[in-house]
């Protein structure tokens, strides 16, 4: 949609001079409002309120992404969207005098934290469609506005700063004392203009934290676990509040997990209510100085709904589960799957593809990665088919096969989840287009490169350093892509690209056997840290490839492997019969690589590392995508967008196990456990489905097997 389309005349208006947060409002008058609807977008983020009333429970709007050409990647050609909020504001219009007020403050658009560049100062525009006793007309923002600077500054990345000296907060409803200006007009962004059905962040539930020690940094307080969102203060005077996910010996903040976060505030003598607005921190703990009472902490986050359950006989696969949905939840704003809530808060491609379906296994996220598809899409380069590391795009570190193969499996589980093929025939030769940039970045069939200067990842986060070949991992992903778009291809209507996907396929597994294979062992670089695995899931290697793989792990008794390994490994010794061995290795109590040890060591959402010394971050999610595995094969609901189907995996160490999760909108709940007669599993089935080999009816079924 153009500007014009989504705004008909309206102006982008702007402070007079450059500031990172501005105040404005708008007069109008209506008399028997039938209907009002408001079209409002601020750049970076926005509140927007009716005569003093909130226009939306909402917060940082408008969803993250790649709003318009800003120079950034230097040399490509992507694409770009605005993403316009709409609200039903007919019940906050009167009879009279009404006023919009808004207030915008600094986002990703504006940012320019560290490597990132800008896309453009603060803006706002809105469209207000009307119709009461006059008829229908618009009210659109223009010149006529008045506007000041805001009392905010600081940044996404490194939290806010906050001065009310001079501010009078009746601004709101127009009752202030304050000085304004008029604003000035900017030109309309080039960009695509939607309004989307994806849920935004919202304050989810609230903690009361605990005072837990007095520091040089100031009181400590603790969360009881790693959140995202706020602190809420009522404070006078000035304070500054410092966070971090862990706290040293001393009980001190740990500065090594700050990641540079803060807040100070400037309140004067009047006692304010005071959070951060425009940003979320990522913390357990923080500590504040001044004169300022902790009244909550608000857990902020994309509104996405958990639709599962899981509990069993294991304290650490409950562990698991439990804190992979705080992990995700962590990692869920403005529209964008991130990989930690505080240091880079980026739509990683690689985290991304990698948990989407434990995502949409757990979760309502159809309309959240509905909108992400679109954020793939346009990262990719029109001219080479390069997919960046991130969407939307920043600066950031990744490889060519683990991450820009989002492009192929994020619409390929998307198909499988909801019956949807819709994106895969959109992004198709799309896709291809990224084929061709792993060929010309590719030597004697292997992806060895990707864009000059950049990382080019293979595996990522195995124990102590990564050992598999770059190009090995990233021939895998390869293959695998070109595996889901033959299997899509006959949906699509795209029959006729399967023989050159068939030929690229053979050429591609013939490299990887010359390169990477062993003939006289049958191993694949030498089994380590789960090579063996990655081979036969693109379908190479022989018996003894697998029996390898499998020996390695009962022998060691833990992981060694890194994100995708990790998740490869485990799904592979489910499907091949040794769910006994998948079981075990997800409740390892091996210090070396185990969710256990985090769980010993006070964990509360999931590390980037395993090794405790090690992590950077305390809350990515990519290490828990194996927790769609306790759904898939613990309690065995299988759902192909198509098939409902239930075989648990009784495996050995668990006396039972209960769960449930939505398949095409309803429930499924699975329960068994182990007694002196057998195993007794019951199912509650929305619909008619094949378990352990029986077709079942809907309803509840207890059996004894």
């Amino acid at each position: 949609m153009t500007f014009s389309e989504m705004f008909s005349n309206a102006k982008w208006i702007a402070l007079p001079e450059e500031y990172p947060s501005g105040l404005f409002r708008f007069h109008f008058t209506a008399k028997e409002v039938r209907n009002a609807r408001l079209t409002i977008v601020g750049l970076g983020v926005f509140e927007a309120y009716l005569n003093g009333e909130p226009v939306t429970d909402e917060l940082f709007l408008p969803l993250n992404s790649d709003y318009c050409d800003h120079g950034v990647p230097k040399g490509e050609v992507t694409a770009h969207r605005l993403y316009c909020p709409q609200f039903d504001v007919a019940k906050l219009v009167k009879d009279g005098e009404n006023i919009l007020s808004v207030l915008v403050g600094p986002g990703w658009f504006s940012a320019s934290y560290g490597p990132q560049v800008p896309f453009g100062e603060n803006r706002l525009c809105f469209k207000l469609e009307l119709t009461d006793g006059e008829g229908e007309r618009l009210i659109l923002s223009d010149e006529s506005a008045e506007c000041r600077k805001g009392f905010m500054t600081g940044t996404m990345h490194m939290g806010e700063s906050h001065d009310y000296t001079g501010y009078d907060e009746r601004w709101i409803i127009g009752e202030d004392t304050m000085e304004w200006t008029s604003p000035k007009v900017l030109a309309p962004l080039d960009t695509d203009y939607l309004v989307s059905s994806c849920p935004g962040d919202k304050v989810i539930r609230t903690i009361i934290p605990k005072l837990v020690g007095h520091t040089a940094d100031g009181d400590v307080y603790d969360c009881g676990e790693n959140v995202s969102g706020t602190p809420v203060f009522t404070a006078k005077g000035d304070f500054s509040v410092l966070f971090s996910e862990r706290l040293d010996e001393s009980g001190a903040l740990e500065e090594r997990h700050m990641h540079s976060q803060a807040m100070k505030c400037v309140c004067g003598e009047k006692v304010k209510e005071v959070c951060s607005r425009f940003t979320w921190l990522a913390f357990r703990y923080f500590a504040v100085k001044g004169e300022a009472e902790v009244k909550e902490v608000r857990v902020i986050h994309t509104d996405l709904p958990v639709t599962s359950s899981f509990e069993c006989s294991s304290p650490v696969l409950n562990w698991l589960y439990e804190t992979y949905i705080r992990t995700q939840l962590n990692n869920v704003h403005m529209g964008i799957p991130s990989d930690c809530p505080h240091i880079e808060r980026c739509g990683y491609t690689g985290d991304g593809q990698l948990t989407c379906d434990a995502v949409m296994t757990m979760f309502d996220a159809k309309e959240f990665y509905r909108k992400w598809i679109g954020d793939i899409s346009d990262c990719q380069d029109r001219i080479s088919g390069h997919v960046q590391y991130t969407a939307p795009y920043v600066r950031c570190g990744g490889g060519p096969g683990g991450w820009g193969s989002a492009i192929v499996e994020v619409p390929y589980i998307y198909w499988k989840q909801y019956d949807d093929l819709s994106f895969a025939e959109q992004l198709w030769d799309q896709m291809l287009h990224y084929f061709s940039y792993l060929d010309d970045h590719s030597e004697n069939g292997l992806v060895v490169s990707d864009i000059p200067g950049a990382w080019c990842l293979g595996e990522w986060c195995a124990p102590v350093k990564d050992l598999l070949p770059e190009p090995f991992v990233n021939n895998y992903f390869y293959l695998r892509a070109i595996g889901r778009m033959i299997e899509m291809a006959p949906f699509t209507g795209r029959e006729g690209d399967i023989p050159a996907l068939l030929e690229k396929k053979a050429f591609l597994e013939k490299a990887v056997l010359e390169h990477y294979y062993d003939d006289s062992t049958g191993d694949f670089c030498e089994n380590i840290q789960g090579a063996n695995a990655f081979a036969l899931d693109i379908g190479l290697g022989d018996e003894r490839t697998y029996a390898h793989m499998a020996a390695h792990y009962r022998e060691t008794g833990c992981y060694d492997t890194g994100i995708f390994g990790t998740d490869i490994v485990t799904r592979l010794l489910f499907e091949r019969g040794d769910g006994d061995l998948a079981a075990a290795l997800l409740m390892s109590e091996e210090k070396e690589a185990s969710f256990a040890d985090m769980m010993k060591h006070g964990a509360t959402t999931i590390w980037e590392n395993w090794e405790v010394g090690r992590a950077r971050s305390d809350d990515h999610p990519m290490f828990g995508a194996v927790v769609r595995y306790l759904f898939h094969y613990l309690l065995g609901i299988k759902w192909d967008g198509e098939t409902l189907s239930v075989k648990p995996v009784f495996a050995a160490g668990l006396d039972f196990v209960r769960g449930s999760r939505e398949v095409n909108g309803s429930s499924v709940s699975v329960s068994w456990k182990r007694t002196s007669a057998g195993i007794r599993l019951e199912v509650c089935l929305p619909e008619k489905a094949m378990v352990c080999g029986r077709v079942l009816p809907a309803g509840r079924t207890a059996i004894l097997l």
